[in-house]
């Protein structure tokens, strides 16, 4: 099992299958989303969260969520992602298609989203978390808002400069404005 600590957070992930101690997480957390799978067959991720020792409401010796989901990860292409957005308290999710977004403090998932053909991954910006699949270009508030969305096709990329998202989509570029997806050529 993988351990991360990211601010006032510890993460403990498992891809592939759930932990051994599965049962004794899920009956010890305050707060547990097992997402229902769209098929049967899969690889199961396992995510439990715990506040650090030194948080003032840190007084559960388990994890107090634990999220669970099954993915279909294209023959080992498409793997989980997970960004920890500390001072907000948000955690992104994505694995196969599926998107899920969290607040740890109230406990509760705020979206839960879809994402053609494969999620690649999640990188912060600032105020603003970008995601990028097989087939989307996406910007969320660090808050979980999804603020805009766009298709995409292979081969593509993207790069920020300043404000601005500079997608290229097969050799094609176009600049557009983090906030708002509106071009930013206008």
């Amino acid at each position: 099992m993988l351990t991360v600590e990211a601010g006032d957070w510890k993460l403990l992930i498992e891809d592939g299958r759930l932990p051994d101690l599965y049962q004794s997480y899920v009956g010890n957390a305050v707060f547990v989303d097992r997402v229902v799978p769209a098929e049967d067959d899969g690889r199961d991720l396992f995510i439990a969260i715990k506040a650090n020792a030194d948080r003032a409401d840190a007084s559960h010796l388990w994890p107090e969520l634990v999220i669970t989901q099954r993915y279909q990860d294209a023959q080992g292409t498409l793997k989980p992602g997970i960004l920890l957005v500390p001072e907000a308290s948000m955690l992104f999710v994505g694995a196969g298609e599926r998107l899920l977004g969290y607040n740890l403090l109230s406990r509760k998932r705020i979206f839960e989203d879809w994402t053609e053909c494969g999620f690649f991954g999640w990188s912060r910006q600032g105020d603003y978390i970008l995601m990028s699949a097989e087939l989307e270009f996406a910007v969320w508030k660090v808050t979980g808002e999804k603020l805009w969305s766009t298709f995409v096709e292979p081969p593509w990329s993207w790069e920020v400069s300043g404000m601005n998202i500079q997608l290229d989509v097969m050799g094609t570029r176009k600049a557009l404005l983090l906030e708002t997806g509106i071009s930013a050529d206008s």
